[in-house]
């Protein structure tokens, strides 16, 4: 598996940015554009059915769509090296995360620090693939909204009317 000199400087590129994101760094704060939900489990558990669906149906035409560009050894390649950029970090995050929303509502938030992990991670990726074959789209928007420390956690509306819900 070879990477044209193009794509292999903007997933260098990509992994370095992605770096210096502050990971839910603000989440709970408000937002004038955004829905904000307050824990982890009204963000999961109200609009989880609704959210998996939107999520899934543009992550299968990102896949559709890159694999006209690329192999799947790349799509994996791309994955294995956001993980391994910023799996720890965010880890910390959510779990930093958890224990200020848990403080501030007296919930308990958490026990699902790896499912969030993996949604991250893969949304991360997913931008990282829209990148690469120079089309960004949702998975770009998601980034945009994590990267200034925030979780685009679900979804309100039917898409791609709506909107994202985040933290």
């Amino acid at each position: 598996m070879l990477w044209t000199t193009q794509q292999q400087v903007t997933l260098d590129r990509f992994i370095e940015e992605i770096k210096t994101v502050e990971w839910l760094k603000n989440v709970g704060a408000p937002s004038e554009k955004y829905w904000v939900v307050d824990t982890v489990w009204e963000a999961c558990d109200t609009h989880g059915q609704q959210t998996m669906e939107v999520w899934g149906r543009n992550s299968a035409a990102l896949e559709q769509k890159a694999l006209k560009q690329m192999d799947e050894a790349h799509l994996d390649a791309v994955f294995e090296a956001v993980s391994l950029a910023i799996g720890n970090e965010v880890y910390e995050a959510v779990c930093d995360m958890e224990d200020r929303i848990g403080a501030e509502t007296g919930e308990d938030q958490s026990g699902i620090e790896e499912e969030i992990l993996d949604f991250i991670k893969r949304d991360t990726s997913w931008a990282c693939v829209e990148r690469l074959i120079g089309a960004p789209g949702f998975f770009t928007r998601v980034y945009d909204i994590n990267r200034t420390g925030r979780w685009a956690c679900s979804w309100v509306g039917k898409h791609p009317a709506g909107g994202f819900i985040i933290m």
